[in-house]
């Protein structure tokens, strides 16, 4: 049996646009994404390069999972916007042990599609910051939930 394993994740929380339109990580969504990431490194998980939104948010969280990963590649990739088309998204995703950084409700979406066949279906509901490794048998149409992550799982 060969496995396909990708990963997703929600930027962390970002500041109100009426703060700041360009949304960075508020210090608390520094906080949370920083925990994750040290949770995962500390599992050894392979994340072979990480693609984001191009949303400063998302890419503030991209760069805070890579250091913590030791992920060179970063990358911002079309169609893991807000509002994007995820039927558009699965196309891209091309590539074993990425981390794709996005957004709500476009995540949600996306998963409840790649693992149901419906993106209406509401599989799992993100929060931010957190992971979930979606892993897929190559002879099989769907993919298998592996795990879920968020920072409150994680005791500080």
């Amino acid at each position: 049996m060969s496995a396909r394993r990708i990963y997703l994740a929600q930027h962390g929380l970002a500041l109100d646009k009426a703060v700041d339109p360009e949304r960075p990580l508020s210090d608390q969504g520094t906080s949370q994404t920083r925990a994750v990431a040290e949770q995962l490194q500390l599992t050894n998980i392979n994340v072979s390069r990480i693609f984001h939104s191009g949303k400063l948010r998302a890419r503030q969280t991209a760069e805070i999972f890579a250091s913590a990963l030791a992920v060179d590649d970063i990358d911002s990739t079309d169609n893991f916007s807000p509002n994007d088309d995820v039927r558009q998204t699965v196309s891209q995703l091309n590539f074993d042990d990425a981390l794709y950084i996005g957004h709500l409700p476009h995540l949600d979406k996306l998963v409840s599609l790649l693992v149901s066949g419906d993106e209406a279906s509401g599989v799992l509901m993100f929060q931010n910051s957190a992971v979930v490794c979606l892993e897929k048998d190559t002879s099989k149409d769907n993919y298998s939930i592996r795990w879920y992550l968020s920072d409150n799982l994680i005791s500080n």
